[in-house]
């Protein structure tokens, strides 16, 4: 089997740097990087104009959607997208009067933490098929590390020298915001555009969704607003009781509701790091973000746990319908086997009695078939019982209509709701059916083969048992036998068959509807 070769991300690196586009792509690449400039300018405003704007320093959520709209593009784009991201960016912060080339160096560090980040993780197609990438949590864990922790140094070096600021102050506002929102946002943007995503605000889901949301945000509310008691053991129980409810797609809605609640709360000074001490020897903003940050790394894994047991479970539930179906068919023609007609002829039978409505019954006989095994032998045997059965299911028009082997060279047809006329109507065309086959066959009589069919109808009562439906249909069938085969003969009613007891009270007939009376129970 070929197998597609994996490259390291350095070398997806190195392509980038080294990138030369010919002419054919520079339409494309100005029209994507204007796109991204409008958009990002857009949304830069936003966010500095937003409630939040002294919280970013504790998360920055808009380098976890650059990435995850990087994977979802071909590596081709990135160059472009980057382009206009970072430029849409750097206007934005400029009408916060910054300098112009200390947005030039901010600019350089966020397309470097973007790029790392994004060369780190498996490009993105499905989201089960980007979970279920090999080592993905570790990929993922790689891609917070690394591309914050590289920007986040040069970020320091750059604040340093310019602003006075201390490496270690200057690492943490832009690393580990970065990193934090890296985690709780790029999940959910990959999940707005799946199937899962979806199908959780689809009617049927809709109240377990907002159940489950609704709980999350609310133990938030209690957990971050509550200083006197420590309730933070609860977020993680929580976070994955919303997982195991509503998977990956739901719970990342969840996560970054929650994250947000809670650094509104720890922003005003509320919750268990509102009134965080002075004396510890790190601060308050910095204990919220590890905290958050192990917390979402502990339910990575849990989630993809959650998630590859709900894909075994289906994968044994279908398992269990194939085999179920299996169980119901025939090995050797593929139609209904004797349990299938068994478990039909019940339900059937009950129902005609609560509808008061008929049921139909043919049993169908190859003739003369020990002779055409010992012409032609057992495989050619087996091969005319398959286009047999194939010919008498293809007359079968109604879901309800069952077709089955009865055994040997026996085959049962049912038909629910079924006079007597329309059961000769139906058998009928069976039996000109399989003459039609034109089988060889120099022991029979028309050279042939043929089949020989007895059919009853009646509507059941309760007083009635299902052996009778089936004495009276074979008892019709050994009529049709001994009439000359390749026939059609039906018997009605108990005194139809007490008047053939010249045939039905033979040795032979009787222990024939013996055995099949005895199957049947």
């Amino acid at each position: 089997m070929h197998t597609r070769r994996r490259h390291p991300p350095v070398l997806y690196i190195k392509q980038i740097v080294h990138w030369q586009p010919n002419s054919q792509t520079w339409a494309r690449g100005a029209k994507t990087v204007l796109t991204y400039t409008l958009l990002y300018l857009v949304i830069d405003v936003a966010l500095n104009r937003s409630a939040f704007t002294d919280a970013w320093t504790i998360v920055w959520p808009l380098n976890g959607v650059n990435v995850a709209l990087l994977l979802m593009n071909p590596r081709s784009r990135w160059p472009w997208m980057v382009l206009g991201i970072e430029i849409g960016t750097g206007i934005g912060e400029l009408f916060d009067d910054h300098v112009v080339w200390m947005e030039v160096g901010q600019r350089l560090c966020s397309a470097t933490e973007i790029l790392i980040s994004a060369a780190l993780l498996p490009p993105f197609i499905t989201l089960d098929r980007w979970l279920r990438n090999p080592g993905i949590f570790f990929r993922f864990a790689a891609a917070l590390v690394l591309g914050p922790a590289i920007s986040g140094l040069m970020a320091a070096v750059l604040f340093h020298y310019t602003q006075g600021q201390s490496f270690l102050l200057a690492f943490n506002n832009w690393a580990i915001a970065d990193a934090l929102g890296m985690a709780a946002i790029m999940p959910l943007v990959l999940s707005l555009r799946t199937p899962q995503m979806l199908a959780l605000f689809q009617r049927p889901a809709l109240p377990k969704t907002m159940g489950a949301l609704i709980l999350a945000f609310a133990g938030a509310e209690l957990i971050f607003s509550v200083s006197r008691y420590p309730l933070l053991f609860l977020l993680f129980p929580l976070l994955l009781l919303v997982e195991a409810l509503l998977s990956f797609a739901g719970s990342a809605i969840a996560v970054v509701g929650v994250l947000f609640i809670s650094v509104c709360f720890t922003s005003d000074s509320m919750g268990p790091f509102g009134n965080w001490p002075a004396d510890l020897g790190i601060r308050r903003d910095q204990a919220m973000q590890l905290f958050f940050g192990f917390q979402l790394l502990a339910l990575f894994p849990a989630s993809l746990m959650f998630m590859e047991r709900r894909r075994m479970t289906a994968e044994l539930h279908d398992t269990n319908a194939r085999l179920t179906v299996l169980a119901a068919l025939d090995g050797l023609t593929g139609i209904a086997n004797r349990r299938s007609f068994d478990e039909r002829f019940t339900h059937e039978w009950n129902r005609a009695i609560r509808h008061r409505k008929p049921l139909a019954l043919a049993m169908i006989d190859l003739d003369n078939f020990k002779q055409f095994n010992d012409l032609y032998g057992h495989l050619a045997g087996d091969k005319c019982l398959c286009a047999v059965a194939d010919a008498l299911a293809r007359q079968v028009q109604r879901p309800e209509d069952l077709v089955a082997r009865f055994g040997g060279e026996e085959f049962a047809l049912l038909l629910p709701h079924t006079s007597a006329e329309g059961a000769l109507k139906m058998v009928e065309r069976m039996r000109a059916a399989i003459s039609e086959l034109g089988i060889e066959h120099i022991g029979n009589s028309w050279k042939h083969v043929t089949v020989s069919i007895g059919y009853s109808s009646l509507t059941p009562t309760h007083s009635d048992g299902q052996p009778r439906l089936i004495q009276l249909a074979d008892a019709a069938l050994y009529r049709a036998k001994s009439d000359g085969r390749n026939r059609v003969e039906t018997i009605s009613s108990v005194e139809g068959l007490g008047a053939t007891s010249h045939d039905f009270g033979s040795t032979t007939s009787r222990n024939r509807t013996v055995r099949i009376l005895g199957r049947e129970r």
